[in-house]
C-alpha cells in the first residue's frame, strides 16, 4: 500500500473534518441573495476579507489559460454573470463564452439535483435586464468569488443532491477512458489531471505520488527501450479517491496557531534563504496517523497515539530547572502505558502506522520518506530509540532524552548568542538522507546513520563561549545542545545494544553494568573532566575562568589522548592540587545525595589506575572511540557540576 492507498483508507477516521468529494473552503467575496418567489430583485452584498468561508465546488484542475471551465455556484464575476474580466481586448467575448458555459452548467445541475433554488439562480443570471443590473451593481475585481444564496435557507452548496451532482460530473469531465482504480476498485473514468493542490508553508503544491513504485515519476510508470526513457499515462486511479486523498492529506498537514507542529504534523526544518539561496526543498515536514483510532489509558486521561510520535520530534523551550521537562515525562508515560481498553491483539494486527516525510516547492509536494508498518512494533521501536537516545543534563538535573528538533539544531553548531534570534548555524542543515534514517531509527528499528555520529563528534569539539548569570537562556540553550549532541552519540553506541548497556550509559553511575566505560577511551575522557574541575577550582576567578584546558586541549586529547594526557596530569599534580590542598578545596559536591562529597585527588588517582587496567592511554582514536571519549567527559562533567537549588 502506497501513501495515497493509506489516506484513502483512514478517511473514515476523519470523516467529521472533510470536505464533499470535489468541495474546498472558499472564501466568498459577494453574495447575491435571490428571492425564490421573484417578488423583489436579486441584493448584491459585498463581504469583507475574511468574513464568509463556505464549503464549496472547488474550480476543477483542467481550467488554463483560454479554457472554459465553469464552477457550479460559485466563481468569478466573469462566469458568474458575465461582467468582462478588464479591458483587454477579447475580453467582453470570453466572458459571454464563459457566461454561457456557466449558465448550462446551473441548468444541468437543477434538472439532476432537483433543487428549485438553482433554477431561481439561473433564471436571475441568464443573459436578459435581470443580469444586467446584477452586473451594474456589482464592483467587482478579478479575483473575487461571487456566491448566490436562494432565500433565508441553507447555501444551495449544502444540499447533498448538488453534492452528488457536482462529484459525478467533475469525475467524468477530468475523467478519460474507464478502467478499475487502483485504490477503490471500481470501475470508473480514470482521471487525466491531477485533481487537488495542498497547501503548505507558502506553496500550494500538488501531490505527485500515488504509490510506493511512482515515488519520483509524477505517478507514471516509466518505460526504457533502445536506451530511451519514455512516460507513460498516469496511474490509473478515480477523481474521488483524489480528492478524498487530497482533503485528508490536508487536514494531517494541519498545523497549531502558536506552535510548528500539529495533531498529526511536526515541522522538521524549514529553509531560510540564507547560504546557498532559497532552496524550497529544504522544507520538510512530517505527518503520522494511524488507520484506525488508538488511545492509550493515562492516568491523566485517554491520549492519541499520535500525541507519542508528536512529541518524540516537536521543538520544545520548556526545560524546567530542576528536573525533566514536560514532553519528556509524557512521551515516557505514554511508552509505558496500556492502550485504553485493553486493545486486542487482533484489532492491533488489522491496524497500521503510517509516517511521510514531505517537501512542497512551487509546483509539486516531493514525499522525502514514507513508513508502514504494524503499531504495536512502532511502539517498541520508539521506546528503544528514546532509551537509547536518553542522557544526563549537562549540570546533573536529570535524565531524559533531547526531541530530535533539538538534536538536529545541535548539529548545525550554532553561535551562541545572548540574543535567541542572532543565533546563526556554523554549519548547513543536516542533509536529508541523515534525516531520513534519523526517522527510520525512531518507528522502524533501523540502526541509526554513522554520518550522525562522525557529525556529532566533530560539533561536540567546538567550544562553547562563557557566560554568566545575566545570560541564562543562552546557557540553557548552550547545555541543551551539548545535551543533545552527547545524546546523538550514546544512541549510535548504544541503539544495537541491550537496555542494561542503554541504562548504564545514562550516566556516570552503574560502570560495572557497561562495557564502554571500562574501555580506555572512557576513561580518558572522564580524566579531562576532572582535571578541567581542578582547574577551576584552583583559579582565582573560579567558574569564571576564560580559557580551561578544555578549551585548549580537547581535540588533541580526544584524538590522541597519548600525546597530551602526561603534560596535563604534571600541570595539576604540581600547581593544582597542591593549591586545593593548602586551601581545603579538595572535597567537591557531587549531583548524589548519598554521596556528599568527594575527594577530587583520590577520584583522579582511581581513574589513572583504571586507564593502566585498560592498557594504557590508546593511540590515535577512531570516530566511535572520540564519540566514548566525548561521554566519559560528557559524564564525569555532569557528575561535578550538580545543579543549583531552585
Amino acid at each position: 500500500m502506497g501513501l495515497l492507498s493509506a489516506l484513502i483508507a483512514s478517511a473514515h477516521r476523519f470523516e467529521d473534518d472533510l470536505l464533499p468529494v470535489g468541495y474546498a473552503q472558499r472564501e466568498i467575496s459577494w453574495v447575491v441573495s435571490i428571492d425564490p418567489k421573484g417578488d423583489h430583485p436579486p441584493q448584491a452584498r459585498r463581504c469583507a476579507r475574511g468574513e464568509l468561508t463556505l464549503k464549496a465546488p472547488a474550480t476543477p484542475a483542467d481550467r488554463t489559460s483560454g479554457k472554459i471551465s465553469p464552477t457550479l455556484l460559485i466563481d468569478k464575476p466573469s462566469y458568474a454573470i458575465g461582467l468582462p474580466d478588464g479591458k483587454k481586448n477579447g475580453a467582453a467575448e470570453t466572458a459571454e463564452r464563459e457566461h454561457c458555459a456557466y449558465v448550462g452548467l446551473l441548468q444541468e445541475a437543477a434538472r439532476a439535483s432537483g433543487n428549485p433554488a438553482l433554477t431561481a439562480i439561473q433564471n436571475v443570471v441568464s443573459w436578459g435586464e435581470a443580469r444586467d443590473k446584477l452586473a451594474r451593481k456589482l464592483q467587482a475585481r478579478s479575483g473575487d468569488l461571487v456566491s448566490f444564496q436562494c432565500g433565508s435557507g441553507a447555501w444551495p452548496t449544502d444540499d447533498p443532491e448538488v453534492q452528488r451532482f457536482w462529484s459525478e460530473y467533475i469525475e467524468k469531465r477530468l475523467g478519460e477512458d474507464r478502467q478499475n482504480c487502483v485504490v477503490c476498485g471500481s470501475e470508473k473514468p480514470i482521471t487525466r489531471i491531477l485533481p487537488f493542490k495542498v497547501k503548505l508553508f507558502q506553496y500550494s503544491a500538488q501531490l505527485s505520488s500515488f504509490n510506493e513504485e511512482a515515488f519520483c515519476s509524477a505517478g507514471k510508470t516509466t518505460i526504457r527501450k533502445k536506451g530511451e526513457t519514455k512516460s507513460a499515462s498516469n496511474a490509473a486511479f478515480c477523481y474521488s479517491c483524489g480528492s478524498i486523498a487530497g482533503q485528508v492529506l490536508q487536514h494531517l498537514l494541519k498545523l497549531d496557531p502558536d506552535r510548528p507542529s500539529g495533531r498529526h504534523a511536526v515541522i522538521l526544518c524549514r529553509d531560510d534563504g540564507k547560504g546557498q539561496g532559497k532552496q524550497p526543498l529544504r522544507n520538510q515536514i512530517a505527518i503520522f496517523w494511524t488507520k484506525e483510532l488508538v488511545e492509550i489509558d493515562t492516568q491523566e486521561g485517554p491520549r492519541l497515539i499520535e500525541d507519542m510520535n508528536r512529541l518524540a520530534m516537536e521543538a520544545s523551550d520548556d526545560v524546567p530547572d530542576d528536573g525533566p521537562p514536560a514532553h519528556a515525562s509524557q512521551i515516557r508515560a505514554l511508552l509505558e502505558s496500556p492502550l485504553k481498553g485493553g486493545t486486542a491483539n487482533a484489532s492491533l494486527a488489522a491496524n497500521r502506522f503510517y509516517l511521510a516525510v514531505l517537501s512542497p516547492n512551487k509546483s509539486r509536494l516531493v514525499v522525502r520518506e514514507w513508513l508502514e508498518q504494524d503499531v504495536d512494533p512502532t511502539r517498541r521501536n520508539l521506546r528503544r530509540y528514546c532509551n537509547a537516545l536518553q542522557i544526563i543534563h549537562p549540570d546533573g538535573r536529570g535524565v531524559w532524552f533531547p526531541p530530535l528538533w533539538a538534536v538536529l539544531e545541535a548539529l548545525q553548531s550554532p553561535i551562541s548568542k545572548g540574543d535567541k534570534n542572532k543565533e546563526k548555524p556554523r554549519l548547513p542543515q543536516v542533509e536529508p538522507d541523515l534525516m531520513r534514517k534519523l526517522v527510520r531509527c525512531m518507528y522502524v528499528g533501523t540502526p541509526p546513520p554513522a554520518a550522525l555520529l562522525t557529525r556529532a563528534v566533530s560539533c561536540f569539539r567546538i567550544p562553547d563561549p562563557p557566560t554568566d548569570d545575566r545570560h541564562r537562556p543562552q546557557r540553557e540553550r548552550q547545555m541543551l545542545r551539548r545535551m543533545a549532541l552527547a545524546a546523538a552519540m550514546k544512541l549510535v553506541l548504544t541503539h544495537g545494544k541491550g537496555e542494561k548497556e542503554q541504562q548504564a550509559m545514562e550516566e556516570l553511575v552503574s560502570q560495572e553494568l557497561s562495557d564502554y566505560k571500562r574501555r580506555s577511551p572512557y576513561l580518558c575522557g572522564q580524566m579531562l573532566a576532572i582535571l578541567e574541575a581542578v582547574q577551576r577550582r584552583a583559579s582565582s576567578s573560579g567558574r569564571g575562568v576564560n580559557t580551561t584546558l578544555v578549551d585548549r586541549f580537547y581535540g588533541a586529547a580526544s584524538t590522541a589522548p597519548a600525546s597530551v594526557f602526561a603534560t596535563l596530569i604534571n600541570m595539576a599534580t604540581k600547581a593544582h592540587l597542591p593549591k586545593l590542598r593548602r586551601e581545603g578545596k579538595e572535597h567537591f559536591r557531587t549531583r548524589h545525595p548519598a554521596q556528599e562529597t568527594i575527594n577530587i585527588n583520590e577520584l583522579l588517582t582511581t581513574v589513572c589506575d583504571q586507564v593502566n587496567e585498560a592498557g594504557g592511554f590508546p593511540p590515535p582514536l577512531t570516530p566511535e572511540e572520540q564519540a566514548q571519549f566525548a561521554l566519559g567527559f560528557y559524564h564525569q562533567r555532569a557528575e561535578l557540576n550538580p545543579p543549583k537549588q531552585p
